[in-house]
């Protein structure tokens, strides 16, 4: 039997069709699905979610997309207990048509400290980043380890449900070095967000500093790249031998992206590079 097919230019415009992201433990601990009958229990935080938080009713549907098999379902609510601890449901598996075409936005951010990146993960998953990576830095005060990575990607979910993403955005740690291999790759053009110190400062960015408009918009002209890389440093910034190292790397098509005389906190310079590229590229 085929998959009923939708296309998602149509799902996001009609709002009050929520779209709700689950990894795999989040369904084997909340739905109990009959694939025979295509009906599926829903309980504990997903069942409080959709009833409190989204207050859905009988005979309204939303679309449960199971991120950790790739599986589409189109729910309608039929019954709701008495307590509402549970709910039971019809369902069908959907093909959801990505009709809406984009490039690719990769941010890596020096890692920032406290709630910070909670917060920067959260707005950059709404902006529509694919990937977020963090890396540690020369004057990153911090590290980030599994257990905060782990809590950021159920962040990314939850944003990617009230955003009305498709995708939940890869979220990972990655090495400095490592950095390299994204920004050389063949298919991708790469903007290195910098405050005034390290474009204005540096006798080894003194060439980049000086055409600065039009190193900035002529990617956006003549570059056709369907992968970009956004690097944004922490609290500290950049040292400056590693803004020039990102810079000068071999076969790297790296633009300084210069605000002149704004100066942007660490968490929140990133999502303005994210929202300023989309949008001159014409994906905002």
């Amino acid at each position: 039997m085929s998959l009923i097919s939708l296309k998602y230019s149509q799902l996001i415009s009609d709002y009050k069709l929520k779209i709700i992201h689950q990894s795999a433990l989040e369904m084997a601990a909340c739905v109990s699905i009959d694939e025979l009958s295509k009906r599926m229990i829903i309980k504990s935080g997903l069942c409080n979610y959709i009833l409190g938080a989204l207050r859905l009713e009988i005979k309204e549907r939303f679309l449960l997309i199971d991120d950790s098999n790739n599986i589409c379902y189109r729910v309608e609510i039929d019954e709701i207990a008495r307590n509402k601890k549970q709910a039971s449901a019809g369902f069908e598996i959907i093909n959801i048509e990505n009709d809406i075409r984009k490039k690719i936005y990769n941010c890596f951010i020096g890692v920032l400290k406290g709630t910070a990146a909670a917060e920067t993960v959260e707005r950059l998953t709404e902006l529509g980043a694919d990937s977020i990576f963090f890396f540690r830095s020369k004057y990153s005060q911090y590290d980030i380890g599994d257990e905060k990575i782990d809590r950021l990607i159920k962040i990314a979910a939850a944003a990617s449900s009230q955003s009305r993403r498709l995708n939940v955005p890869v979220i990972k740690r990655l090495d400095f070095k490592d950095l390299a291999a994204f920004i050389t790759a063949a298919d991708s053009r790469s903007f290195l967000m910098a405050e005034p110190s390290i474009y204005c400062g540096s006798d080894g960015l003194k060439e980049f500093a000086q055409g600065e408009d039009d190193n900035l918009y002529a990617p956006f002209i003549s570059g056709n790249c369907p992968v970009i890389n956004i690097i944004s440093g922490p609290e500290g910034g950049f040292e400056r031998g590693e803004a020039e190292g990102i810079i000068k790397l071999p076969d790297g098509r790296v633009s300084i992206l210069n605000l002149k005389n704004v100066v942007l906190r660490a968490e929140f310079a990133p999502q303005a590079a994210l929202a300023i590229i989309k949008n001159r590229y014409g994906d905002l």
